[in-house]
Formats: C-alpha cells, sequence, structure tokens
C-alpha cells in the first residue's frame, strides 16, 4: 500500500503511476452502451491500487467540475427524496448522460437509502463500531446486470471512528482518475 502525504501528492502520484504502468485495454461497454467498436474508449488501466492519505484535507479535493457539486448532493438524497431514476444532475452532463436519462438503471440515493441511515445512528450509539459498511453494489441485482445494464463502480464504504476521528475507506472496481479523482 502507498501513503501519501496529502490528497494533491496521491491525485499526481497516481496519475504518473497510470501513466507508467498502466496498461492499455478496450473496454466492451460504458454504463449501458456498447462502446466496442469505438476507438475513443480506448483506456489506460492500472489495476489494484491501494493508498491511504495520511493527512486528508477536504479543501484539497475541491471539484473542479461545475457537476460534481449537483451529483454529490443527488447521491446523499434518499430514494423517498430523489426516488428511483428521478436523478436530475445529469442535466450538467447531458454529453455523457442524455441517452440514459430516460430511465436510469439506479441511483445512488436509493442504493445508499437505508445503509446510510442506519450507520448514521450506529455511530452515534456505538462510535467504536468495526461493522459500519456501506453497500452499494447489490449483489441480488448487479451480478445479472453485468455487460447488459450499469453497475456501480463504487462497492462500498467502511467507516471506522478511531482516535476521535471518522475514518473512510472507499472500494471502487472501476475509477477514471482524470475525470473523478477530486470530484467525486
Amino acid at each position: 500500500m502507498r501513503i501519501y502525504t496529502t490528497f494533491v501528492q496521491a491525485n499526481n502520484e497516481l496519475r504518473r503511476e497510470v501513466a507508467e504502468l498502466g496498461s492499455f485495454v478496450h473496454p466492451q461497454t460504458m454504463q449501458d452502451k456498447n462502446i466496442s467498436d469505438d476507438p475513443d474508449y480506448l483506456t489506460k488501466e492500472y489495476q489494484n491500487m491501494v493508498y491511504a492519505v495520511a493527512l486528508p484535507r477536504l479543501e484539497d479535493l475541491l471539484p473542479s467540475q461545475p457537476w460534481a457539486d449537483a451529483e454529490f448532493e443527488e447521491r446523499l438524497k434518499f430514494a423517498g427524496t430523489a426516488g428511483p431514476n428521478r436523478a436530475e444532475a445529469w442535466r450538467l452532463r447531458p454529453e455523457v448522460w442524455e441517452e440514459f436519462s430516460v430511465r436510469f438503471t439506479y441511483t445512488y440515493g436509493e442504493r445508499y437509502q437505508y445503509s446510510l441511515w442506519a450507520i448514521t445512528n450506529e455511530l452515534k450509539t456505538h462510535p467504536d463500531s468495526r461493522q459500519l459498511f456501506l453497500s452499494v453494489w447489490n449483489p441480488m441485482l448487479d451480478p445479472y446486470r453485468l455487460g447488459k445494464q450499469r453497475v456501480p463502480c463504487s462497492i462500498g464504504y467502511w467507516f471506522a471512528n478511531r482516535n476521535g476521528e471518522l475514518q473512510m475507506t472507499y472500494l471502487q472496481r472501476s475509477a477514471d482518475l482524470i475525470t473523478h479523482f477530486t470530484n467525486d
């Protein structure tokens, strides 16, 4: 595991590692779209990145894209508010999302709705719990969607309150380092 001092250092070093050590792959799909014949989707991939940031500061991750805050806010809305397939932040990036706007396969809000509430309550009652995992991946649905529909890039989040600080471990199956590192 690599340990970086700040998110700025992590961002710079991870970009360098992808450039130097990554290998080219051409995925067959992106979201729900078949891209097997589209050369614009040739991707440089670096697998099994594991890192920690020793001095995480939120100000180091200020979004550089106008859509980032809207997508983040939407991800935190519960299904009763945002509702399944009622996402609106996509309108800030129509070139990416317009073809999916009629019906999203899922929204992050509906994936988080019950777990986020339970984790927040558990942190209040048992702040030293080791069981605080918010799963984004749905094992009852996602394995059957592979190659056919969107599945989350986010697998889940593990939270631990240690020494008076809330720590988070974020697990992803894939990430767009260039577009999303400071924006997601």
